[in-house]
C-alpha cells in the first residue's frame, strides 16, 4: 500500500497561503489611491504646513498683544557682537514664538489638552488654589541686575539733593505661595529682593518694602486679580500708604472703592488658556474729602489733556487694565493746583498705573515716564520740570528681566 506524501500536502498548502497573501497585498495596495483616507490626511497636512509657513512669512509682525499685555518680539538685527554673545539666537527664538501664526488658537488647544490629561502650567502660568493664575517668579540675570545697581547708584550721585525712592513690589505667587500646586517649587523672590534692596541703600535710594504689609492683608483682601499679573486696585492702596509713611508724605486725603467692572478676564487668562471659572472685579478709588483738589493730565503720545484718571470705556476693551491711565503712555504729566511745591517724577512699570492718582494730593506736579516706550534724555526731564523727588515703581518680574531702565539711565 502506498504512503500519503505529506511533503506534497504540506508544499502545496503553502502555496495556497502564498497565492492567498499576495491577493491580499494586491488588494490592499489597489484600494490605496489617491482618494484614500490616508493619502489625503497626509495631503492635507502638507498643505496646512505650507499655508502656516507662507502666512508667517507674508503677514506683518504684531507689536503687542493686547491678551498677555507685552511688547512681541520683532526680527533681531544681526551683527557681529550680537552672534558672538548669542543674544541673535535667542531673540530669533523668540520672535519664532511670538510671530506664529494662529499662535493663540495654538496656545488654547495646547492648554485644553494638557488639562485633560491633569496638568497645571501652561506658557509660563500655573493654575492655583482659589481660582488664582499666577506667573513663575523670575531670576534675575545677574550682569544686567549689577549693570542697573551701577546706573542707579550714578544717577542718585549726580542729584545728591533729590530724595529717591525704589518699590519694588513682589508678584502673586510670592505673596500667595501657599496656593500654588503642592508639585511646584518657585524661584525665592524674597532673596532677590533683600539683595537688591540693600543695593540700593548703599546707592542712597531709600527702599519702599511692602511685602510684610502685604502678608498682614492677604486673608482679608484680594491684593492680586485671579487672571492677571497686576495687583488689584486695593492692593494698590495699601501699597500707597505704606510708600506715603516711607516718604514723608502728610496726605490725610480720604477713598471710598467702586467696582466698575465684574467681569474681567486679565493676561494670565490669555497668555495660558486657563479657565479658572471665575471673573476678577476691578474696583477704581474715588476721593470722599471735600478738600481734594482735581488735577489736569497731559498724555505727550496722544496730545490728549483731561482731568479724568479712569478710563470708564476701556472696560470694553480686551485688556480692560486699561481703565487705569489708558495703555502705557511714554511720558505724561499730572499738575495739581496744591500749596506745596514738590515736583515726583514716577519711573515705572504698569503696576503704577492704578496707584498714580494718589500722589496728586502731595505733589504739584508728577512727570510719569516708562523707560520701555521712553527714549529721549532722562536729564532733560529732571531739569524742565524742577524734580525734587524721584520714585521707581516696578514689580519684581518686570524688573528682574528689564534692560529699558538701563538703556535710559545710561
Amino acid at each position: 500500500m502506498k504512503k500519503p506524501d505529506f511533503k506534497i500536502k504540506i508544499k502545496k498548502k503553502e502555496k495556497k497561503a502564498d497565492e492567498s497573501q499576495a491577493k491580499a497585498r494586491r488588494f490592499s495596495l489597489s484600494h490605496v489611491d489617491k482618494d484614500s483616507p490616508i493619502e489625503m490626511t497626509g495631503l492635507v497636512f502638507i498643505i496646512l504646513l505650507a499655508l502656516v509657513f507662507i502666512g508667517n512669512i507674508v503677514l506683518p509682525d504684531s507689536k503687542f498683544s493686547a491678551d498677555e499685555n507685552r511688547v512681541f518680539q520683532q526680527f533681531p538685527k544681526l551683527s557681529p557682537m550680537t552672534y558672538i554673545e548669542g543674544r541673535f539666537e535667542s531673540k530669533l527664538d523668540d520672535y519664532a514664538s511670538d510671530q506664529f501664526m494662529f499662535r493663540k488658537a495654538f496656545i488654547k488647544i495646547k492648554t485644553s489638552s494638557d488639562q485633560a490629561v491633569g496638568k497645571l502650567e501652561s506658557n509660563g502660568v500655573y493654575k492655583c488654589r482659589d481660582h488664582y493664575l499666577m506667573e513663575q517668579i523670575e531670576a534675575p540675570d545677574k550682569s544686567q541686575l549689577r549693570k542697573d545697581e551701577r546706573l542707579l547708584k550714578l544717577f542718585k550721585r549726580q542729584y545728591p539733593n533729590v530724595d529717591m525712592y525704589f518699590l519694588l513690589a513682589p508678584n502673586a505667587a510670592s505673596i500667595y505661595s501657599d496656593k500654588l500646586p503642592l508639585t511646584v517649587a518657585m524661584n525665592d523672590q524674597d532673596y532677590y529682593m533683600n539683595n537688591f534692596f540693600k543695593s540700593v541703600v548703599k546707592a542712597g535710594i531709600t527702599p519702599i518694602d511692602v511685602r510684610q504689609t502685604f502678608i498682614n492683608n492677604k486673608k482679608k483682601t484680594q491684593l492680586y486679580y485671579r487672571t492677571d499679573h497686576h495687583w488689584t486696585s486695593e492692593g494698590a492702596y495699601l501699597a500707597y500708604k505704606n510708600a506715603s509713611s516711607v516718604m514723608g508724605l502728610k496726605d490725610d486725603t480720604e477713598y471710598k472703592p467702586y467696582i466698575v467692572s465684574n467681569d474681567f478676564k486679565g493676561t494670565l487668562y490669555s497668555k495660558s488658556g486657563f479657565t479658572n471659572g471665575r471673573d476678577d472685579k476691578i474696583s477704581v478709588y474715588l476721593p470722599t474729602s471735600s478738600g481734594y483738589k482735581n488735577s489736569v493730565i497731559y498724555y505727550s503720545d496722544t496730545k490728549e489733556k483731561t482731568t479724568e484718571f479712569y478710563k470708564l470705556k476701556n472696560l470694553k476693551k480686551k485688556d480692560a487694565y486699561t481703565v487705569f491711565g489708558g495703555s502705557n503712555h511714554p511720558f505724561y504729566t499730572i499738575t495739581t493746583p496744591i500749596k506745596s511745591k514738590k515736583n515726583l517724577l514716577i519711573i515705572k512699570d504698569s503696576y503704577a498705573n492704578s496707584m498714580i492718582p494718589f500722589f496728586t494730593q502731595s505733589y504739584r506736579k508728577v512727570v510719569v515716564v516708562d523707560p520701555r516706550y521712553y527714549f529721549d534724555d532722562i536729564n532733560t526731564v529732571m531739569k524742565a520740570n524742577n524734580i525734587t523727588d524721584v520714585l521707581f515703581l516696578y514689580n519684581g518680574n518686570t524688573f528682574f528681566t528689564d534692560t529699558a531702565l538701563a538703556m535710559m539711565l545710561s
